[in-house]
């Protein structure tokens, strides 16, 4: 993950650059809602893979030109989930209760196209890092709940999507934008439900916001 981390702070100076030379530069900030692919109905421990949370985006461009930028992207998500499972088919039913989150922290080229009135569309392909973690889990068994160790682990991510930007003033405008979010996760991280084996997390994120420019 220094690799990685290196690379997001490369692209944030490369940003920033861009921006000092050429005066462009754009500042967003926003509610965020992600779609969490837990994996765990492949586990046998939900009924659905998907988790919906609700949180935050943030991100800063600076452009070269009229249309080509580097992004810097950050982002959080937060849900407190219940998963109801058994060991075997006749042993009693375990809850447990653990609050998830997700941060990305990622940069990458981001290519706006000409205004078609007040409405100008964007694409973007970001690469960093995401730090995911399970914490103040309480396991239920028998009504006598009892508190568990949590995990958290740090992967590889990537996010490919865009969005529009809709005039609102001179300086600002509303950004709407869709992202497929995915997440490599490794063999032996604490939240993989494979066991053992490496596994694609197929993240999305929403987003809506203000983007000052």
């Amino acid at each position: 993950m220094r690799k990685v981390s290196l690379s997001v702070m490369i692209i944030l100076s490369l940003a920033i650059i861009a921006a000092a030379q050429n005066n462009r530069f754009e500042g967003f900030g926003g509610f965020s809602v992600s779609s969490f692919d837990t994996g765990l109905r492949n586990s046998g421990i939900a009924n659905s893979n998907r988790e919906t949370a609700l949180g935050f985006e943030t991100s800063a461009t600076g452009y070269f030109n009229d249309h080509l930028g580097i992004e810097g992207d950050f982002d959080g998500h937060f849900k407190r989930a219940t998963f109801i499972f058994s060991v075997t088919p006749t042993s009693p039913a375990i809850s447990v209760d653990a609050s998830l989150s997700s941060f990305n922290f990622m940069g990458g080229p981001h290519y706006r196209f000409s205004s078609s009135g007040k409405v100008t569309p964007f694409l973007r392909a970001l690469v960093g890092g995401n730090y995911s973690k399970a914490g103040n889990v309480t396991l239920t068994s028998g009504g006598t709940p009892v508190p568990a160790a949590g995990g958290s682990e740090t992967d590889l991510a990537m996010k490919f999507g865009g969005g529009v930007d809709i005039g609102w003033t001179k300086r600002a405008a509303v950004r709407v934008s869709a992202d497929y979010n995915p997440i490599f996760q490794k063999s032996n991280g604490e939240l993989n439900p494979n066991f053992g084996s490496r596994r694609t997390r197929n993240d999305f994120v929403f987003s809506v916001g203000i983007v000052f420019k």
